[in-house]
C-alpha cells in the first residue's frame, strides 16, 4: 500500500516548519500557555464540550458555497452579500482553527499540515476579499473569477483540515475508545497508593489515575482528553490536575473540565477498598 498523500506532502515541504513556527508567535499572546484563560477557554470550545471550529467554519464554507451557486443562476446582489458575510466569518474560521492546532504543532505532520491548511484558507480570504472589491467597482467577471478560485483552494484546504482531525485526531477526545472497566475490577493493593503520591496502573487496559488524599482514593482517566498527555505527571492542586503538556485542568472527583484547551471531561471510576485491595469501576456502570 503506499504513502498517504498527506504524508508526502508533509516530507515533501519541511518549509513549513518557519511558516507553522511564525503562526505560532502570532497566536501566542492569545493562545499560548501564558495568554489568558478565558480567551482561550472561550476559543476552544471548553465551555461548548467540543472545539468550536467546526461550528464556526460552517459560516464561511456556506456562505461561500451559497455565493457561487448564486453567482451561477445570475443572482447578483444575493451573492455578493453572501461573498462579503463569508469573507467577513472567516476571521472568527481562522481563530479557532488557530487555537484547535496551536498545541499540537510539536509533532512534524501535524504541524506542517496544519500550517499548509492555515496558509491556503489565507490565500482564498484574500481571493475573497479581492472579488468582494472588484465586484463593488462593476469589474464583476474578474472579482466570479476570484472567488471560483478561492473557492477551489478552499475545497483542497478542507480536504487538509479533515486529514488533520480525522486521520490525525487534532480535536477528538483522546479517551472516547479506550476501554472502560464496567464492572468492579482490581487495580492494586491499597499499601502500593501513598498519600498525595499520584498513581498510574493499567486495569484492563485502561490507564487510570489513581490519588490518594486522606481517606478519599480518586480515581480518573491517566490519558488527557485533549492530546492525550499524562495526567499523573501533572500538577495536583487541592482536587484538580492540570495536564502537563498543555496545562488542561481537570477535577479529580468528578472528571469535570475546568479549563482548556481540553473540550472534553475526563472519565471517571468508583472506587472501593476490600480485604487490602482496590477496584475500580467507570462511572455509570
Amino acid at each position: 500500500m503506499g504513502t498517504k498523500l498527506t504524508d508526502r506532502i508533509s516530507a515533501a515541504m519541511p518549509w513549513l516548519d518557519g511558516v507553522a513556527a511564525g503562526l505560532q508567535k502570532t497566536w501566542a499572546p492569545l493562545l499560548g500557555q501564558e495568554a489568558p484563560r478565558i480567551p482561550r477557554d472561550l476559543l476552544y470550545g471548553t465551555w461548548l464540550g467540543h472545539p468550536l471550529h467546526p461550528a464556526v467554519i460552517l459560516a464561511p464554507t456556506g456562505l461561500w458555497t451559497s455565493s457561487l451557486v448564486l453567482d451561477l443562476t445570475g443572482e447578483e446582489r444575493a451573492a455578493d452579500l453572501t461573498l462579503a458575510l463569508g469573507t467577513v466569518s472567516a476571521l472568527g474560521a481562522a481563530v479557532t482553527g488557530a487555537a484547535q492546532w496551536q498545541d499540537a504543532a510539536n509533532d512534524e505532520k501535524p504541524r506542517r499540515i496544519g500550517a499548509l491548511h492555515a496558509s491556503l484558507n489565507g490565500v482564498a480570504t484574500v481571493l475573497y476579499g479581492a472579488s468582494w472589491a472588484l465586484r463593488a467597482r462593476g469589474a464583476r467577471s474578474a472579482g466570479v473569477a476570484c472567488s471560483t478560485a478561492g473557492y477551489g483552494i478552499v475545497l483542497a484546504s478542507a480536504w487538509l483540515g479533515g486529514d488533520l482531525s480525522y486521520d490525525l485526531g487534532i480535536g477528538v477526545n483522546h479517551t472516547a475508545f479506550e476501554p472502560k472497566p464496567e464492572g468492579w475490577t482490581d487495580a492494586l493493593a491499597e499499601a502500593d497508593l501513598e498519600e498525595g503520591a499520584p498513581k498510574r496502573v493499567e486495569v484492563d487496559g485502561t490507564p487510570v489515575l489513581l490519588l490518594r488524599q486522606g481517606e478519599e482514593i480518586f480515581a480518573i482517566s491517566a490519558i488527557c482528553t485533549h492530546l492525550g498527555g499524562p495526567l499523573d505527571e501533572g500538577k495536583f492542586e487541592g482536587e484538580t490536575v492540570t495536564c502537563p503538556w498543555h496545562g488542561s485542568v481537570f477535577c479529580l472527583r468528578d472528571g469535570k473540565l475546568l479549563h482548556g484547551p481540553a473540550t472534553a471531561p475526563e472519565p471517571v471510576f468508583e472506587v472501593r477498598r476490600a480485604g487490602g485491595r482496590i477496584a475500580i469501576r467507570h462511572v455509570g456502570a
